[in-house]
């Protein structure tokens, strides 16, 4: 399948604006991934160029919201992190060619600066990513499948909503993973116990196949809500986490843009592996979402570390 080279504007715009001890010094980083600094005042450089070149960035800074541009621009260092160890890891990589050739479909590095909202001098680091991370998507599509064991919380009760049960009942499953199947039912849910094939869910459930689900390593309890149309949350002990054999060969049709997001999720593992710490101004990170959230309250989910995992 061709990568569409007019993809990396549309996608970077909608990401901007999306809802959004040892090693190196804290004080000085906007985020350490692993041993890797992203340092404070390449941070603040960036914010500085937004507020002088994009008028949605301006349009923030008068409502108060520049924070919004400040998690993003870390967010995107942060992954940018990631897909070089991961690339190096993976033996997956960005041609200079390919590179440019996705620059020159999109419209050129000024074009993208402007309609991405990212400073010229990231344009190059985010059009590898974006081929990094496809090309990763590919590479576990026809080898990764999770057996997925728990249940769906879908309804508020009285001063408990479903995200509070559902968060509640993972701790639970965390606490004592040998009983998932009974915890599950003994809470009153359906069980969900399920195979779940990486490539099957990118065709028919690509908000799942993006998910904490097929990024958590076995022993994980996953709470998210993996569909924005649908207000059920996932609880599931992630049983077991296969990423034998070789790729499909015959890759199927998947849209560019779900198997950029795949190739993202495939970030996770990374980034549990060095550990992600952000500086304390822009929040914390949410490992469920692999993004910086604004505070504790408002992460996308929860990835629990059960005894297996701990042990």
């Amino acid at each position: 399948m061709r990568r569409p080279i007019a993809l990396l504007t549309a996608l970077l715009a909608g990401l901007v604006l999306a809802g959004c001890g040892s090693g190196p010094s804290q004080v000085h980083s906007a985020a350490i991934v692993g041993d890797r600094s992203v340092p404070l005042d390449d941070v603040q450089h960036e914010i500085d160029w937004l507020l002088d070149n994009v008028p949605q960035a301006q349009q923030a800074q008068r409502q108060g919201k520049v924070d919004m541009f400040a998690r993003e621009i870390v967010r995107g260092r942060v992954i940018h992190e990631l897909a070089q160890i991961a690339a190096k890891r993976e033996g997956v990589k960005a041609g200079r060619g390919e590179i440019d050739e996705l620059i020159r479909g999109s419209g050129g590095v000024d074009e993208v600066s402007r309609s991405a909202g990212v400073e010229p001098s990231r344009v190059r680091d985010l059009a590898s990513d974006q081929i990094v991370l496809q090309e990763l998507a590919r590479k576990y599509i026809g080898r990764l499948s999770v057996n997925l064991v728990g249940t769906v919380i879908s309804g508020d009760e009285p001063g408990n909503s479903a995200k509070e049960q559902a968060t509640a009942l993972g701790r639970r499953i965390a606490d004592d993973p040998e009983r998932v199947r009974a915890i599950a039912r003994d809470a009153g849910h359906q069980l969900v116990d399920e195979e779940l094939d990486f490539a099957e869910a990118l065709q028919n459930d690509p908000e799942l196949a993006t998910s904490a689900v097929f990024g958590s390593q076995e022993g994980t309890v996953v709470v998210v809500q993996p569909s924005r149309q649908q207000a059920g949350w996932l609880v599931g002990l992630v049983d077991e986490r296969r990423t034998a054999g070789q790729a499909d060969a015959a890759e199927p049709q998947v849209n560019p843009e779900y198997l950029y997001f795949a190739g993202l999720r495939m970030l996770q593992p990374v980034a549990e592996d060095v550990g992600v710490r952000l500086n304390p101004r822009y929040g914390l990170w949410d490992e469920a979402a692999l993004s910086p959230a604004p505070n504790e309250d408002e992460l996308t989910g929860r990835l629990l570390r059960s005894r297996t995992v701990n042990s």
